[in-house]
């Protein structure tokens, strides 16, 4: 229980006999002692407040009641919104800014700019934080939808609270909620990011605590097919059906530059000019176009209908619609691959985005100009595509070394 009691500080050795009027608030095992700045003789002292009999008795007293306001109404305010108490922002003229508010904030905002892929990063990091820091609590104990009802429920952490030790213990959570080193290490990055931002907008002072805490990311090394296994897929005799569209949309996707799952489901046969399909990139903003060859053109000749494949008959016109559909469609068309892998005979786990690895791998083996194979995959920049490369490259460094070594 929170506790203020005005004292005189007698312990305080003092040559005049005079001693400090304090205000000293406790809780729990926390004790601070907030000095009003006067100093008065015990004669003066009624135990509470200081007597008329001192000729400063009303600014004295007045200073100790503001104190008490202070720290009554802070420890109010910790109760009314559940947050902890920290006994240094007493007399501070500010209060402790919960993390979590400030990143349920951005998440409204990037909703109204409809980046609904941001805002359900940020909500989670919101949840992730509750979980972690409330006994407990789990996630099935908070809203699914965030977006319609706010998750009261579980601790918030402030600003004030994250230090070094905070976020050992964020991270023990992580891994035991089996998040890979990478995975921390781009999390720790993203919430970097967003207390710079608060920072900046004066929620809270610096350094970053994120910023701080080093994580080292390690390479990735990325699945891709060899051409025997990409054969064994093509060569595949399939009855029409869900599992042969899976195994066709991903021979779309490497027959196209690679092209990412949104803009091979969402295809359709206007965007083929002259011989062509158009393609926007979904990260660059940029357009590529494919010209259609034989294998390309006998699986357009498999499907009728505005849309290239038969997965959406109808766009969503909502665009949080639109993004559930499209990641819905994305799981199911991965679980048909694992079927596709098994019946052709592939040890690794196929999934829709081994078409774009197994792209860039077979086009590097074909020609090495940096600026042919970026703009194949899109990509703004000739270093995003050196680093994609980089970890697509051990089965060259292969070839390289049989060439020293020999086989």
């Amino acid at each position: 229980m929170a506790t203020v009691k005005p004292l005189l500080y007698t312990r305080y050795q003092s040559k005049d006999k005079t001693y400090p009027v304090i205000v000293r608030v406790r809780h729990g095992d926390q004790t601070r002692d907030i000095p009003t700045g006067w100093k008065i003789t015990e004669k003066h002292w009624k135990g509470t407040f200081v007597g008329p009999g001192h000729p400063e008795a009303a600014y004295i007293n007045s200073k100790i009641a503001d104190i008490e306001s202070q720290a009554k109404a802070y420890f109010a305010d910790c109760k009314l919104k559940n947050r902890p108490i920290k006994l240094d922002l007493i007399g501070q003229q500010r209060a402790s800014y919960s993390f979590n508010a400030f990143l349920l904030h951005r998440a409204k905002q990037y909703a109204a700019a409809e980046m609904y892929v941001m805002e359900a990063k940020v909500r989670r990091f919101d949840r992730e934080f509750r979980v972690c820091f409330t006994p407990g609590l789990t996630f099935d104990d908070l809203d699914e939808d965030t977006r319609l009802k706010r998750p009261l429920r579980g601790n918030e952490t402030y600003f004030d609270d994250i230090n070094q030790d905070l976020l050992r213990v964020y991270e023990a959570f992580l891994i035991n909620q089996g998040n890979v080193n990478n995975t921390r290490h781009k999390k720790f990055e993203f919430l970097g990011k967003f207390y710079t931002e608060a920072v900046n907008d004066g929620k809270v002072q610096g350094p970053n605590p994120f910023k701080l805490y080093k994580i080292q990311s390690k390479p990735v090394r990325k699945e891709k097919l060899t051409e025997p296994e990409l054969k064994a897929i093509e060569d595949l005799q399939l009855q029409p059906g869900p599992v042969n569209d899976a195994r066709n949309l991903f021979l779309f996707s490497y027959y196209c530059k690679g092209q990412r799952f949104e803009n091979c489901v969402t295809a359709k046969r206007s965007d083929i000019v002259n011989d062509r399909i158009l393609f926007k990139t979904n990260k660059g903003n940029k357009y590529i176009t494919v010209k259609i060859h034989s294998r390309l053109q006998a699986i357009l000749n498999a499907y009728d209908g505005d849309f290239l494949f038969p997965y959406i008959t109808v766009m969503p016109a909502n665009k949080r619609e639109y993004k559930k559909k499209i990641d819905s469609l994305n799981v199911v068309v991965n679980r048909n691959l694992k079927t596709v892998g098994g019946l052709a005979g592939i040890t690794k786990e196929l999934t829709f985005h081994i078409a774009r690895h197994t792209f860039a791998t077979h086009l590097q083996d074909v020609t090495d100009n940096i600026h042919v194979i970026r703009d194949s995959l899109g990509h703004s920049k000739s270093q995003t595509t050196e680093i994609y490369l980089k970890s697509l490259s051990d089965e060259r460094l292969d070839k390289d070394m049989d060439k020293l070594y020999g086989e």
